[in-house]
């Protein structure tokens, strides 16, 4: 991939290939060699059931986390923000789960009515708890959530920048507390390690087999 051109020239050139379409994580199984270890899907999907098990106690609007898959369908993700000094990043996925957290009852990805805004508390604070725990017990160095919302926006968490941002035993002792339970400390915690973490997803055509382009996600 031309990367010498400069990250501004290739966020130009991207701009040009982007299409209207929905940008989910491929659901195909890829031939291409996997680090994934033989048991951490197996985990992955445990965690997901037993987070699913806690978040349908909480009341009002649910959530249910409907995916837990591997990113080794592609090489990497092509993480783009502007605002930081290094602006473009390559992160092998070769050894990474996928979450689609999803509104309850709802059709997804990307639910309609039923969507979230992407910094909305709820799905954010049950994003972190699915890669922390992930990171905690399986060696996986790459979890993307799917947050529901009205358009891609993805979680992408690391587990190097993650954990080293971080006391794990304590933000999970926090995470792990009732859903329906907020105080300010965990939203402070969420909104920290969440919120400079999201990427929009970016539809180019034609689609890419070895990576997936992601913007920094903004409000504006």
């Amino acid at each position: 991939m031309p990367f010498s051109r400069g990250p501004r020239t290739i966020l130009l050139a991207l701009a040009t290939l982007v299409v209207p379409a929905a940008v989910a994580f491929p659901a195909s199984v890829s031939a291409r060699p996997s680090a994934l270890a033989p048991d951490a899907l197996s985990r992955a999907r445990s965690i997901r059931a037993e987070v699913n098990a806690r978040y349908r106690l909480t009341p009002g609007y649910k959530l249910v986390v409907t995916e837990a898959t591997s990113t080794g369908v592609v090489d990497s993700l092509t993480l783009l923000d502007p605002s930081q000094p290094q602006p473009l990043r390559v992160v092998p996925a070769d050894n990474g789960i996928y979450f689609a957290i999803c509104s309850a009852r709802a059709r997804c990805p990307y639910p309609g009515r039923s969507a979230w805004p992407p910094v909305a508390f709820l799905p954010c604070r049950e994003a972190l708890e699915l890669a922390l725990r992930t990171f905690q017990e399986t060696d996986v160095g790459l979890v993307v959530v799917a947050l529901p919302t009205a358009e891609p926006v993805w979680v992408v968490f690391e587990r190097e920048d993650l954990l080293a941002n971080i006391d794990a035993a304590g933000a999970h002792g926090q995470l792990a507390s009732n859903p329906a339970v907020v105080d300010q400390p965990l939203r402070q915690l969420v909104d920290r390690l969440t919120r400079l973490r999201l990427f929009v997803p970016l539809p180019v055509l034609p689609p890419p087999d070895d990576t997936i382009f992601a913007m920094a996600y903004s409000p504006s």
